[in-house]
């Protein structure tokens, strides 16, 4: 599964909650999806560089924002 789809499906319900400013804190983040993903899992997903997680979380807020927008 593309890292985009896992921020997708981990962290869609935290928009528009208190929640939300936790997606900019490196700690909330790795746990919350050890605890989705597994510690295994996100062993190979924190090997992927910063690039590659950028964008990730760009097509995350694309698709979140927009379907959020759209109802």
């Amino acid at each position: 599964m593309s890292l985009s789809r896992v921020l997708i499906e981990c962290f869609k319900e935290d928009v528009n909650t208190d929640d939300e400013v936790k997606l900019h804190e490196d700690g909330y983040v790795s746990k919350k999806l050890k605890q989705h993903i597994g510690r295994e899992q996100f062993k190979e997903y924190d090997k992927y560089g910063e690039e590659v997680w950028s964008n990730a979380w760009n097509e995350f807020s694309r698709v979140v924002f927009h379907t959020r927008s759209s109802k």
